[in-house]
């Protein structure tokens, strides 16, 4: 009995040199009758006439979440495989996924993240050694399953349940989406024999951009996740150094797969000097992870919208099968603030609007608001402190959300759902100086 058909869906954001490896990663896959291969370009760099690949355009956002939502949207096969264009999959990756019936309960079958041997530089090499990518590591956090979209094969059904990946997000979006899954009532399975080569960044501000980014990601998730609070790095660095001064290494050395070494084995082939590297990289990453963690999780600013009229005021948005989304799209130069995300977010009739989520707002940014916020008006955080009831969010919280609606003053603010979103518009009117509509 032959494997499922499979759409095998690769966001792009490079440059024309990196836009023909990934062309090739995708090429190198056996494919059979009925599975497709669909490069998205979040660059616009790539053109059409790639025999074999359809190449899809994603500009709405740039960003991997955004890409891989449009080409799931393209994708005609029950099962869509979602790989990273810095990733190269073994030949038969399809096939590997399905040496064993997915349970009908698994929305997602995760494939092993190996590190690519032969890195060039100290940090690709750094990256490398230390296998952030481990799926199995991921599967076995301390607070929920997660994984990784640089090798995933989602079940359609199980992603159209959750409504895809969250947009408007930097870092984090695949550890949101797994973990939507498991709340939804999917479960996450290993397929660690369908693996993939990840080449890891090569210079020094690149990781270190990239480690800021995580580090906002995990911030996001805490304000998103009651209970999960993000392990500092340095923690993590201090055990790997205590490991080195007991004589234990880094991480256990696993066997190779298919000729691809680990990060156990790229460590052991590191000479001391540049174990002592790594270990200065690990000092430097906990440096940026802190202070990533105060950042937003937003991405590149998109710029704000010409002449906003109305600002609707919103509990979570947008809810599909929400009317009130469509309610939204019949007026003209409208924002939204929104205090979350939904957990089955209707992307498509979002994506024409402009919202702000409360819950993307970084620590640093809550805190520089909130300072402002009690020099400029004083007597109104007194009162909102006072009027505050338990379960509502704070003023830090919101102070954010304050100077944003302090920005559109030509705007009415109107509310956007029941009783939780017109308290919520009632408080921030109050705080910015506004009236409210409704």
């Amino acid at each position: 009995m032959g494997r499922p058909e499979v759409s095998v869906v690769m966001p792009f954001a490079g440059d024309a040199a990196a836009a023909a490896t990934a062309l090739a990663a995708l090429r190198s896959l056996r494919t059979e009758t009925g599975d497709e291969l669909i490069l998205v370009d979040n660059a616009g760099v790539v053109g059409g006439g790639h025999h074999g690949i359809e190449v899809v355009p994603a500009t709405g956002e740039r960003s991997p979440a955004h890409a891989r939502n449009v080409g799931a949207t393209r994708a005609r096969s029950d099962w869509i495989l979602f790989i990273d264009a810095d990733c190269e999959p073994q030949p038969d990756l399809l096939d590997a996924y399905f040496t064993e019936p997915a349970p009908g309960d698994v929305g997602a079958l995760v494939g092993e993240v190996l590190s690519a041997p032969g890195a060039e530089t100290l940090v690709g090499r750094y990256g490398a050694t230390r296998g952030f990518l481990s799926q199995q590591a991921h599967l076995d956090h301390a607070y929920r399953p997660r994984a990784a979209a640089a090798n995933l094969l989602v079940r359609r059904a199980a992603f159209e349940a959750v409504g895809g990946f969250y947009e408007g997000v930097r870092a984090a979006e695949d550890t949101d989406f797994s973990w939507r899954l498991q709340q939804a009532g999917w479960r996450l399975e290993l397929r660690p024999g369908a693996f993939v080569r990840h080449r890891y960044r090569a210079s020094l501000g690149e990781l270190r951009r990239q480690w800021r980014g995580y580090a906002a990601g995990r911030a996001w998730l805490a304000r998103r996740y009651e209970g999960f609070e993000p392990e500092p790095g340095l923690e993590r660095a201090i055990r790997r150094l205590r490991r080195r001064v007991r004589g234990r290494p880094a991480a256990p050395s696993r066997t190779e797969v298919g000729g691809a070494r680990d990060a156990g084995a790229e460590a052991a082939r590191a000479g001391r000097f540049e174990r002592g590297t790594y270990a200065a990289l690990d000092a430097l990453l906990s440096v940026e992870e802190l202070a990533g963690f105060a950042l937003s999780n937003r991405p590149v600013h998109r710029g704000e919208p010409a002449g906003i009229d109305v600002v609707l005021i919103a509990d979570r948005f947008p809810a599909q099968g929400d009317p009130l989304v469509e309610l939204a799209r019949t007026l003209e130069h409208v924002r939204v603030e929104a205090l979350r995300r939904p957990d089955t977010p209707d992307l498509e009739l979002a994506r024409g609007l402009e919202v702000e989520y409360v819950e993307d707002d970084g620590a640093l940014s809550r805190s520089l608001a909130a300072a402002a916020l009690c020099v400029r008006h004083p007597l109104r955080c007194a009162l909102d402190a006072s009027r505050r009831r338990p379960g509502e969010p704070s003023l830090r919280e919101l102070a954010p959300a304050v100077r944003r609606l302090e920005r559109d003053r030509r705007a009415r603010i109107q509310v956007l759902g029941g009783s939780r979103s017109a308290d919520l518009a009632r408080r921030l009117a109050r705080l910015a100086g506004h009236r409210t509509d409704g």
